[in-house]
């Protein structure tokens, strides 16, 4: 439905086309309302015809009019650059607490080898994971299971998922330690 501020809208992106990107850019609506009501405030009217009789009478008014879409523009990108520097915050916060959290885990390791244990948890958990990749590369061999069927699917998608498993274990104990220094460094540089 064609409604007045539809109308409004219409009438100040024919005086300033810099409008439609911004009108049409904004999911919420806002910016529409905004431009309705600029265009009803600095015209003094909202019907359509009276406020295209003040606009063209005053270049004044389409001047002004031209400011707000510079406004307009100018609130989206501020608006745009904080949710890329919240999208960037949280970023830094998750890695530095991946870090964090590896690195409590390789101080647990540590504590049990000073104390002469193992972690047997973990050394159970990794002896499943390969068992099971083990079994399930065995099963389509002896059992000819093609892979384009869904129980094949299906197997290949728990062996891929244990492999992982094991991929990220063999980071922890022989992998991280450069990488995790790498992205301190970028972290500790982002800061600044």
């Amino acid at each position: 439905m064609f409604g007045l501020d539809d109308a409004l809208v219409g009438l100040a992106i024919k005086y300033v086309p810099e409008l439609l990107g911004e009108v049409f850019g904004d999911k919420t609506g806002e910016a529409a309302k905004d431009v309705a009501q600029t265009v009803t405030a600095l015209t003094g009217h909202d019907n359509v015809d009276k406020a295209k009789d003040a606009l063209d009478a005053s270049p004044d008014l389409v001047f002004q009019l031209r400011t707000k879409a510079m406004d307009l523009k100018a609130a989206r990108e501020d608006r745009q650059h904080q949710e890329r520097m919240t999208a960037m915050a949280n970023a830094v916060t998750m890695a530095m607490a991946a870090n964090t959290d590896r690195q409590g885990a390789r101080d647990r390791d540590r504590e049990f080898i000073k104390a002469g244990k193992s972690n047997t948890r973990a050394n159970i958990m990794l002896l499943c994971a390969a068992i099971g990749i083990i079994g399930g590369i065995g099963f389509m061999v002896m059992g000819n299971v093609d892979g384009n069927t869904a129980v094949g699917g299906c197997i290949i998608s728990v062996v891929s998922l244990l492999a992982g498993a094991l991929k990220t274990a063999f980071d922890f104990d022989f992998g991280g330690s450069a990488s995790e220094q790498h992205t301190m460094g970028v972290l500790a540089n982002f800061k600044k």
